[in-house]
């Protein structure tokens, strides 16, 4: 790694871990058990879906976290009203089903863990996913995720407080993700330097894998 880079920051939806994938097994878990508790009518994702979007517009500075909790009690709010338990539950079902069903892309654990051998890393992100449940937890040495702090992407304070967090000035840590915007522009915004991470290869000059990482720090893909 040059020597201007002493700290590694990493998105994590999309970046490390397939959210997409995870977040289809979550919502349509979520919408079995919303199902099963009320009878009737089969409880469809994509009805789930829109009053996620509805919720949205009604609190559009509301974390992710938030926006979810309240669609599930809205939606269990139109089906049962004397059931206010139904939306926590519902919740705890999609959130059960993301901790299970998060999967790593298949080059990220062994990436990561030479990486952190040899630089500090953090988790920068705006998604509420643990890395407790992938194995990466004892990789990382500061999480910053907007659930907790209170800033989200593309906020560039957010990165300035992972720089802060990971002792290191802003121009030395380098943010790699997957969003132009989010990740790229944002970090660039506050001091930092970033990398785009495009796996399909449309992108010229981003990184289509972080092992391609690995060869700047001295180790061997």
């Amino acid at each position: 790694m040059p020597p201007t880079i002493a700290a590694l920051s990493f998105d994590g939806d999309d970046t490390l871990w397939d959210f997409g994938a995870s977040f289809g097994t979550a919502i349509a878990a979520a919408a079995a058990f919303l199902g099963a508790e009320l009878g009737g009518p089969a409880v469809q994702v994509a009805w789930l879906q829109r009053i996620r979007t509805e919720v949205e517009a009604l609190h559009p500075a509301a974390s992710l976290p938030e926006l979810r909790q309240a669609a599930f009690a809205e939606a269990a709010r139109r089906r049962a009203p004397d059931r206010p338990d139904l939306g926590p539950r519902a919740y705890e079902a999609f959130m059960a089903a993301r901790a299970r069903s998060t999967t790593l892309y298949p080059e990220v654990a062994a990436a990561v863990a030479a990486l952190a051998r040899r630089l500090p890393l953090a988790l920068t992100t705006n998604g509420n996913a643990e890395l407790a449940w992938t194995g990466l937890e004892p990789h990382f040495a500061v999480v910053v995720r907007a659930v907790d702090c209170g800033l989200r992407k593309p906020d560039p304070a957010i990165y300035r407080l992972t720089a802060a967090r990971l002792g290191v000035p802003p121009g030395q840590v380098l943010h790699v993700g997957d969003h132009p915007d989010e990740d790229v522009a944002a970090a660039r915004a506050a001091g930092m330097q970033a990398r785009l991470l495009d796996r399909s290869g449309r992108t010229p000059g981003a990184l289509t894998s972080l092992t391609e990482l690995l060869p700047a720090a001295g180790l061997s893909p």
